[in-house]
């Protein structure tokens, strides 16, 4: 039980020291009547990110009462997506409605809250990403980009 509050709060604070984007984000206010557009992507194009990154992309949720958002992919390749794991690569969750970058939050005592071991097949890893006040809601569209992986129109769960 100790852990788990622990934890919480690291990423409360994670989340406090990642408002890189929040005076933009007060500019552009998403109205509660806009509703994300259901984008159809293709089969075949979820067939050519596995093979070309070697990863399934799980999920985008909301997580930490809205101020974070945790995307969990699957490896299913380990040679493929070693370049999603480089430490040196900054990954962004992008909101496609308004363009807003979310960056993932590194505070000083844990660093950043991402998996960057090597990896290995058939194992899901995660990320977190900041969402100050909680801009980015559940039914939004996100891309996520890690150097030259680019992965378009997730749904926010």
């Amino acid at each position: 039980m100790k852990g788990i509050k622990r934890w919480f709060f690291i990423t409360i604070y994670a989340a406090t020291l990642c408002i890189a984007d929040t005076a933009a984000a007060e500019d552009r206010v998403v109205k509660k009547d806009d509703v994300s557009v259901d984008v159809k992507v293709h089969p075949r194009q979820k067939t050519y990110m596995k093979r070309q990154w070697g990863v399934e992309v799980l999920w985008v949720r909301l997580t930490s009462a809205g101020y974070m958002l945790e995307f969990r992919y699957k490896v299913l390749d380990a040679e493929k997506a070693k370049p999603l794991f480089v430490r040196q690569s900054k990954p962004v969750l992008i909101h496609e409605k308004t363009g807003s970058k979310m960056m993932v939050p590194s505070p000083s005592k844990v660093g950043a809250l991402r998996n960057s071991n090597t990896p290995k097949a058939g194992k899901d890893y995660w990320m977190f990403f900041a969402n100050p006040g909680g801009y980015i809601k559940q039914g939004d569209l996100v891309s996520i980009q890690i150097g030259d992986y680019l992965q378009q129109h997730l749904i926010v769960q």
